[in-house]
């Protein structure tokens, strides 16, 4: 009994001691992102992951001046605007369509039916990207848009790894 209190004590101190050395210690436990400047662009919950520092913006990048970054933000503004309720409309159809899928007794027709408004609202997505697309070469030069067009190659704008 003797034996158990006196690790039970110990052990009590050691974490006091602990938290003691923590709460005094002068350098904070994660260090502040380097500034903006330097090409770090944290997302939503201040960080990328792995991604982390090489994470650079698009400004940066394609080596945009002011007025072409202002420009492309707000096409790119305008465009999530038109794109963003085809998409829901997307993953709605896809919902359903999965709903169709592995019901007891699927209906072919009604299967066909909503893969083909699938595939219509793709052709929407395409065809609203072009459009995009040929708005973003009216404001960047001929490297840049080699650049960009590699940049979504490589990488793409798909959800959580576009570019801010």
């Amino acid at each position: 009994m003797n034996r158990f209190i006196a690790s039970t004590l110990l052990t009590g101190l050691l974490c006091a001691c602990s938290v003691t050395t923590w709460a005094a210690d002068p350098t904070p436990a994660s260090p502040l992102p380097p500034a903006a400047a330097s090409g770090f662009r944290p997302g939503p919950g201040q960080g990328r992951g792995a991604m982390g520092p090489r994470c650079f913006s698009m400004k940066q990048t394609l080596n945009l001046s002011d007025k072409q970054d202002a420009r492309l933000r707000e096409l790119r503004q305008a465009h999530f605007q038109q794109v963003g309720p085809l998409r829901q409309e997307l993953f709605r159809l896809k919902g359903e369509l999965a709903d169709l899928s592995v019901s007891k007794k699927p209906d072919e027709k009604k299967v066909s039916e909503v893969a083909g408004l699938i595939g219509r609202q793709h052709e929407k997505l395409a065809l609203l990207e072009s459009r995009h697309l040929q708005e973003l070469s009216t404001v960047l030069n001929r490297k840049q848009i080699d650049m960009l067009l590699k940049m979504k190659e490589s990488r793409g704008f798909r959800r959580g790894g576009g570019w801010r």
